[in-house]
């Protein structure tokens, strides 16, 4: 299950679903999630590339003697990082193709992090709807209940100076190069250091022009993170939320796809019904008739001079004052009624009719509608 999809796919600056279509969109007639998969694939070979160009520039740099004098064991573990970083990025570009569940997506790819590139440890938070609280929903490496002990925030408050807090307002990666001694580190700085973090990096998950929450990682050295490697891990953030938030467009469309499915299944139920059936809202407005329904309404030949325009108590078979008495009751007291009313019949004649209203109460919004039964 995907954490906070209404988050992703609600907030503001969204477009909103405004129908559901019988498939899954497509550009012309190339599926989206065939779009997405060569995204995802062109994204990563750009990485890996990205990570040989290092490598080859720092062959030839050394090839032409314009490397600052270093220790040939320093040169080796500069390449041996860059060649972990280069399979970190391998595992998690693949990881991102085939990985169809947005919660074991993000909780594989830090323990990528933390296995083949060896952090001490990675961690992503997402925003919590309808605060400023930063949310950890996966973690991998030497926690040892860190998550559980510290609150991370992105407002103004202390717990929003931090590199999450900081990433998530700005867009950018946030770099703390040394826990031990910067201030902004106070709030969480005794957790971190008895779990060996001296150094950490947040990079922000940003999906259509907004920002889903922050990967961070942590090693156990000052200082551990070049602009060559931020540069790449904001490149996997990137990528991360472009398929997280992908995934969660999907489960949503597919939401709405059996949704409707199963509204057509009940207003098919509805229509076809064998008795006259009516709904109306909290204020008493018709917002639907099936034709047994209709065929009592005299003086309405289409449903839609009835919907939005049509109070229950403008019909002539509801009203006589005992039966306005009885419509009232379940409207404002949402208290089910059964009582007989009359309608005129096709010839002329009158017809007695027994009638139940069935409302519909929400705890939270009172009566939302009702349902009234004819026979």
């Amino acid at each position: 299950m995907l954490a906070p999809f209404s988050h992703i796919l609600n907030a503001p600056g969204r477009a909103g679903f405004a129908s559901v279509p019988g498939a899954l969109p497509a550009v012309g007639e190339i599926p989206l999630s065939l779009i997405w998969a060569v995204a995802i694939l062109t994204f990563g070979v750009l990485l890996m590339l990205c990570v040989l160009m290092l490598l080859r520039r720092q062959g030839a740099a050394e090839a032409a003697g314009q490397l600052p004098e270093i220790s040939t064991a320093r040169r080796g573990e500069y390449l041996q990082h860059l060649s972990r970083l280069l399979r970190a990025i391998r595992a998690i570009n693949s990881l991102i193709v085939a990985e169809r569940d947005g919660q074991q997506l993000l909780e594989k790819a830090c323990w990528s992090l933390t296995t083949t590139r060896g952090y001490r440890m990675a961690w992503i938070g997402l925003l919590e709807e309808g605060s400023k609280r930063v949310v950890p929903v996966t973690q991998a490496g030497f926690e040892e209940g860190y998550l559980d002990q510290v609150r991370v925030t992105w407002d103004d408050s202390p717990t929003g100076q931090g590199p999450t807090g900081r990433a998530i307002r700005a867009g950018e990666p946030c770099i703390m190069r040394d826990i031990e001694t910067d201030p902004a580190y106070d709030p969480w700085r005794v957790q971190a250091l008895e779990r060996g973090y001296r150094s950490s990096a947040a990079l922000p998950l940003r999906f259509r022009g907004r920002v889903l929450g922050a990967l961070n990682v942590y090693s156990d050295m000052p200082d551990a993170f070049d602009i060559e490697e931020i540069g790449l891990l904001q490149e996997v953030a990137d990528h991360l939320a472009y398929a997280y938030g992908s995934i969660a467009v999907e489960e949503e469309l597919r939401r709405l796809k059996r949704q409707l499915w199963h509204a057509k299944r009940v207003q098919a139920v509805f229509e076809n019904a064998p008795l006259a059936m009516m709904v109306t809202d909290g204020e008493g407005n018709v917002k639907y008739a099936n034709a047994r329904m209709m065929e009592h309404l005299r003086g309405y030949e289409a449903l839609e001079e009835l919907v939005d325009r049509v109070g229950i108590l403008d019909l002539p078979m509801f009203g006589s004052p005992a039966v306005r008495e009885s419509v009232e009751g379940v409207l404002k007291e949402g208290r089910p009624a059964q009582f007989a009313c009359t309608a005129a019949t096709a010839d002329g004649w009158t017809r007695t009719l027994t009638c139940r209203g069935v409302p519909v109460v929400d705890e939270e919004e009172g009566l939302t509608e009702t349902v009234w039964l004819v026979e």
